[in-house]
């Protein structure tokens, strides 16, 4: 017969409650890893748009920056789902930039471009102030997100020198629309794609048509030339929301251009290349840590 002793209970409880204590400190980032500035109006829009700065540890030398853009069917989003693509960044020495940005059915894709320039502007503008190296400045995103960095790489000389970044990594983007609804092989892995090419078109505006010009300036792959920031593209080979053959094709036109291009293709994963994925997470802040 075993005789219970209430010290050896009382110490495997210690011992247990310590265990317990030891695992909730070992998380993806922790609060003291970064400090967040939250609220910060960045564009000039009625009402005005806000981004959330996540800031690093204190360090000797101003910090990169990178702009995380939230995905979301080129909707109005908050970026408050990306909080862990933040978080990672700034554990890993970036500044990350949360943005908001304007999005269909009420703002066309020009307006959404906007206003993603408008935050690289307003950080360049606040370089100094939040130790911030102003000549270091990518973009990150998936999906629609995905689409918004491609598109903020290869046109950020446009309109405004300010709004030039210097890196950008693509989660599963769009960046042809008039090959994903006219492409044989990519419409047969988009079930949806007549519904989607909807949904793009409130976004980019007119019905949909190969030659029209709107669609194909909505299309990264457009405005692909040799004076564009180094890029990576991940995409996961079994997405049926965007077929992968959208980062290859990318991949390929970057390449003959002869702009520093990567890509990652994962064999399983769907659509959800995501900020819970530590391995596209982990690409992530490699490729930033080399280009930035």
């Amino acid at each position: 017969m075993r005789i219970a002793c209430p010290m050896r209970s009382r110490i495997l409880s210690m011992m247990l409650i310590a265990c317990c204590l030891s695992v909730c400190l070992i998380r993806p980032a922790r609060a003291d890893d970064f400090t967040v500035v939250k609220g910060l109006a960045f564009s000039e829009t009625v009402p005005a748009l806000t981004l959330d700065l996540y800031l690093p540890k204190a360090s000797a030398d101003p910090s990169p920056c990178v702009i995380v853009i939230q995905g979301g069917g080129f909707r109005p989003q908050n970026g408050q789902r990306f909080k862990p693509f933040a978080e990672h960044l700034a554990k890993h020495g970036f500044t990350a930039a949360l943005i908001s940005y304007r999005g269909s059915p009420d703002h066309r894709f020009r307006d959404t471009l906007a206003d993603v320039k408008a935050s690289v502007r307003f950080v360049r503008n606040v370089a100094e102030k939040y130790q911030i190296d102003a000549d270091r400045i990518g973009a990150a995103g998936r999906s629609a997100g995905g689409t918004l960095a491609a598109l903020l790489a290869v046109t950020g000389d446009h309109d405004d020198p300010d709004s030039r970044i210097q890196a950008a990594v693509c989660f599963a983007g769009v960046f042809d629309f008039v090959s994903r609804f006219t492409k044989q092989e990519q419409l047969e892995i988009q079930p949806n794609a007549k519904k989607k090419r909807k949904t793009n078109g409130e976004w980019i505006g007119p019905e949909f048509s190969p030659e029209d010009p709107q669609w194909l300036a909505a299309s990264a792959i457009t405005h692909v030339d040799p004076s564009d920031p180094p890029i990576l593209l991940l995409h996961s080979r079994d997405d049926s929301t965007v077929p992968w053959f959208q980062s290859r094709d990318m991949h390929r036109a970057m390449t003959e251009a002869g702009v520093d291009a990567e890509i990652r293709v994962y064999e399983t994963g769907g659509h959800s290349v995501s900020p819970k994925d530590r391995n596209s997470l982990d690409d992530m802040v490699e490729f930033f840590q080399k280009r930035l």
